[in-house]
């Protein structure tokens, strides 16, 4: 997006024919979240593809929430659903799509034309889900009222239904309504804070011959308010069990975190002290996904997702290490261990001193990573948080250790000040991957800032909100054994494995030589590989994500549809649907191709793996 004026224009900008952004390459990987192929024609034609999202700019007057609506296109993108963006102009051609999935992101303002095209569109047997709000359509969401909600809890009640079926976390949300249902089938309901409302808040209605889910939290401002929080002015309110004293008198990034002490964390094995152990924004998005395969299923569409990693991969690991105190003796030591794991990891350098040549040399030619380690905690004259200063230890990496590029950075004791500045600073200079969200406090292990999904940041604070350039990947705790017991480590590993993210620890090279810290760092490295991920590097992260967005997809019919990438992506997998679970001929290119069969929250799916390069064409059945 070039010059960005208006929040329409960023809204019919922000997602094209597929959920995947075309790019040029790893080194504009952050261009993606901004760069896209022209939106639906003013005519509203759906294109043949089977998810429809329909957006539109509303003032922040008629909801101070709005700003976020738009980030629904980088939850799909992420979780690599195919969709295609409509304006609320083009929802009377959907009288022409009537298998088609339709999804309203958010409390939208409607004309009572658009809402009686979108009735008729489910009474012809088309699927309709609600994120945030009826959008006016009440009796087709089959709802008697609805209040407002601040803040709540969903509490699911249909534990079998295929959209809350397994969720384990506390579903915190911001937003939205509690809801009254009429015809509806109630799925969940809500524990409110202190307002109180009293409701439904998960329903499914059946409407002529087709079916309405009504997601009635705001669902999408709840994963941004966790994941960016609120702005980092003074420190945060401590846990009241003394459990995590975050009023330490230096601003970080848990002092803006939004989520609750005693709803929202567990208590962990073997010393009983509780974290933030579910990542509540991964179940959030999980709501939504699961919302768009169940509509799928029971209208038979073969709904065809690009799988998060390659090979079907269920998950990635990820060490970093921030150089504190650059001694070399224990740099040395911790390459030995990183090499006896057979793994390459992330290596955030601090300033000032750095490391001899010669280990840098050794990092590069043994290909581990690089990358800042940005120190605004010691508080000198270029160790304060200022965007100077970073810009200059920024600079000063690259001098010190001859590389190029630096794509990913974590700051020092995970410093944080506002909401958004620093990100900005890192998408100006180039970095493309941030690392710095996630604890500093044993309290805060775990998930306090979002979930295990990588992600592009939304700058919602000015007049045309946009994503910004600079994925983050978000830290689970730093140095098992000396900050907290061996055995969280696993337990953290499982619930970033259970929803198919990135499981991040951070190891620092100074606490390599104490007792038990390499035997542990080796045994949760061999416990990640028997559950089925893999070990990467941020660069790699970063890499795959950036590739993996280049795809797009034109659909002919709902089962055949063409694949355009920008560059090769090598061994991606693609998962297909079954409604009926029940394996369908694929064919790529005209070959027949055979699926393994996958069960992704709760779905059955053929997943293919395959490499993708230039034009792939792809029939179902």
């Amino acid at each position: 997006m070039t010059s960005p004026t208006t929040r329409r224009s960023f809204l019919k900008a922000a997602a094209a024919v597929s959920g995947s952004l075309a790019i040029q390459g790893v080194n504009v990987a952050a261009e993606a979240p901004q760069r896209a192929k022209p939106a639906v024609g003013a005519e509203g034609s759906a294109g043949g593809s089977p998810v429809l999202v329909v957006s539109q700019d509303l003032s922040r007057d008629v909801s101070p929430r709005a700003p976020a609506w738009g980030y629904i296109t980088e939850i799909l993108e992420r979780a690599g659903v195919f969709f295609q963006q409509i304006a609320p102009e083009g929802l009377p051609a959907l009288a022409r799509q009537p298998k088609s999935i339709v999804l309203l992101a958010g409390d939208l303002q409607l004309t009572s034309e658009q809402r009686d095209a979108l009735a008729a569109f489910v009474t012809g047997g088309g699927s309709l889900i609600g994120v945030g709000g009826t959008s006016g359509l009440n009796e087709v969401f089959g709802i008697t009222a609805r209040r407002p909600l601040a803040e709540g809890w969903i509490q699911v009640t249909a534990q079998d239904h295929p959209i809350t079926l397994g969720l384990r976390s506390s579903l915190h949300v911001f937003g939205g309504y509690a809801v009254t249902a009429g015809s509806a089938t109630s799925l969940a309901g809500v524990e409110a804070g202190k307002q109180g409302a009293r409701g439904s808040t998960i329903l499914e209605n059946s409407f002529g011959e087709g079916r309405a889910i009504l997601l009635a939290p705001d669902l999408i401002f709840s994963v941004v308010h966790i994941q960016q929080g609120v702005p980092v002015l003074q420190d945060g309110t401590p846990a009241p069990d003394e459990t995590a004293a975050i009023d330490d008198g230096a601003l970080k990034a848990e002092d803006g975190m939004v989520l609750d002490w005693q709803r929202d964390r567990t208590a962990m094995e073997p010393d009983g002290e509780p974290v933030f152990l579910e990542p509540i924004s991964d179940e959030l998005r999980e709501i939504i996904l699961r919302s768009i395969f169940h509509a799928a299923c029971r209208q038979g569409v073969r709904l065809p997702v690009l799988w998060y990693w390659p090979r079907a991969l269920k998950a990635v690991g990820h060490i970093s290490h921030d150089t504190d105190g650059n001694i070399p003796e224990r740099a040395w030591a911790m390459l030995e261990v990183m090499n006896r794991a057979k793994i390459k990891s992330t290596w955030c350098t601090i300033y000032p001193g750095g490391y001899p040549r010669e280990f840098y040399e050794a990092l590069k030619e043994q290909q581990f990573e690089i990358a800042l380690h940005y120190d605004a905690m010691s508080g000198g004259e270029e160790t304060s948080w200022s965007k100077k200063n970073f810009l200059l230890q920024y600079n000063w990496l690259l001098k010190e250790t001859g590389i190029e590029t630096i794509v990913s950075n974590k700051n020092h004791y995970t410093r944080w000040e506002n909401r958004l500045d620093y990100l900005r600073w890192c998408e100006e200079v180039g970095i493309q991957s941030d690392q710095t969200r996630g604890s500093s406090k044993k309290g805060t292990i775990g998930f306090p800032l979002g979930g295990s999904q990588p992600y592009f940041p939304l700058d919602d604070e000015g007049d045309s909100p946009r994503r910004l350039k600079v994925l983050e990947v978000n830290m689970l705790t730093q140095d098992l054994v000396v900050v907290c017991p061996a055995e969280y480590g696993k337990q953290l590993l499982d619930s970033a494995v259970r929803h198919h993210g990135v499981a991040h620890f951070l190891f620092h090279p100074n606490h390599i030589l104490k007792p038990d810290v390499a035997d542990t760092i080796c045994g949760l490295v061999d416990y990640g590989r028997s559950q089925g991920l893999e070990w990467w590097k941020n660069d790699e992260i970063c890499q795959w994500e950036t590739l993996r967005r280049g795809v797009a997809a034109s659909f002919d019919t709902g089962t055949a549809f063409t694949l355009r990438t920008a560059r090769p992506l090598r061994e991606a997998t693609l998962m297909f649907l079954c409604p009926e679970k029940e394996s369908q001929a694929i064919s790529v290119d005209g070959k027949t191709v055979t699926g393994n069969k996958q069960t992704v929250y709760g779905f059955e799916f053929d997943a293919v793996t395959m490499d993708l390069e230039g034009e792939v064409r792809v029939q179902v059945g």
